[in-house]
C-alpha cells in the first residue's frame, strides 16, 4: 500500500484549472491568469530535427516512400500517445490503491502486461506520494501544467514522470527530448503551489521489452536551460505580434 501523506495539502495558492484547445493546453489560475502548459511551449520551440531523421528510416526499414513513411510515423506516434494515456491512467489507480481498469480498448500492445514492470518498480521504490496528476502553475514562470507524480523515489522528495516508449531511451534521449527541463519546471510549480521545494526528478521509461529505466537528475542543473526556453517563447511571441 502507498502513503499519501498530508503534506500535499499544506497549499499555499490554489491549483490551476485547464482551459484546453486545439492550439494547445493552457490553464487558468484562481484570479484569472492564463498560461501555457510547459509541454505546449517546448513544443512550440521544437524544431523537429529528429522527425526528417525518423521519416527516412522508416521509409528504408520498411521500403516505402517517403510520404507512406510520414503515414507510418504519424499511427505510430498516435498510437504511441494512446497507449501512454491509459499507461498513466493505469499508474494513478496503482499509485491510489485502487486496482486498476482493464482497458476495453485493444491496442497495438497489452497495456496491462505492459504496466507490470513499471507496478513493480513503482512498489520496490515510490512511497509518500504528496500528489499525483496536479495540475500546477508558477506566476513567476507564467507557466503551468498537469504533474504525473510527486512522491519520494528512494526516500527523496522527487517530481516523478512517466514515459512509454517501444524501444529502452537513454538518459541523453531524454535530454534532448527536453524531458528534464519539464521536470524542473514542474519542480518551481509545485513550490510555487504549495510552498515545498523538490529537488530531484525522476524519469520513469517504460519500454516495450518490459522493462523500467530510471533517469535521475538535479532539478536545479536545468534551471538556466528553462530559462534560455523562456526567453525564447517570448522573442518568438514578440517577433509573431510585429509580423
Amino acid at each position: 500500500m502507498f502513503r499519501h501523506t498530508k503534506s500535499s495539502t499544506n497549499i499555499v495558492r490554489p491549483f490551476a484549472k485547464t482551459d484546453h484547445n486545439e492550439s494547445g493546453h493552457y490553464y487558468i489560475t484562481e484570479d484569472g491568469k492564463r498560461y501555457p502548459s510547459i509541454t505546449t511551449v517546448l513544443k512550440i520551440l521544437d524544431k523537429k530535427e529528429w522527425y526528417g531523421y525518423w521519416v527516412t528510416s522508416v521509409a528504408k526499414k520498411m521500403n516505402i516512400s517517403e510520404t507512406d513513411a510520414k503515414l507510418e510515423c504519424q499511427r505510430i506516434g498516435k498510437s504511441s500517445m494512446e497507449i501512454g494515456t491509459v499507461l498513466h491512467e493505469i499508474a494513478e489507480d496503482w499509485l491510489n490503491n485502487i486496482l486498476p481498469h482493464v482497458p476495453l480498448k485493444e491496442y497495438e500492445i497489452d497495456v496491462i502486461e505492459l504496466f507490470k514492470p513499471l507496478g513493480d518498480h513503482l512498489d520496490s521504490h515510490v512511497n509518500n506520494i504528496y500528489g499525483l496528476e496536479k495540475q500546477i502553475y508558477s506566476d513567476e514562470l507564467q507557466l503551468a501544467g498537469t504533474a504525473d507524480c510527486i512522491a519520494e523515489y528512494d526516500g527523496v522528495p522527487s517530481i516523478i514522470d512517466f514515459k512509454n516508449s517501444r524501444k529502452p531511451k537513454s538518459k541523453s534521449q531524454c535530454d534532448s527530448k527536453d524531458y528534464f527541463i519539464q521536470l524542473c519546471a514542474y519542480g518551481k510549480m509545485w513550490e510555487f503551489c504549495t510552498g515545498q521545494k523538490i529537488e530531484q526528478g525522476v524519469i520513469l521509461v517504460i519500454s516495450w521489452d518490459g522493462k523500467v529505466k530510471s533517469h535521475i537528475v538535479k532539478l536545479a542543473d536545468y534551471e538556466a536551460d528553462l530559462m534560455q526556453k523562456l526567453i525564447l517563447i517570448e522573442q518568438q511571441e514578440a517577433l509573431n505580434t510585429m509580423s
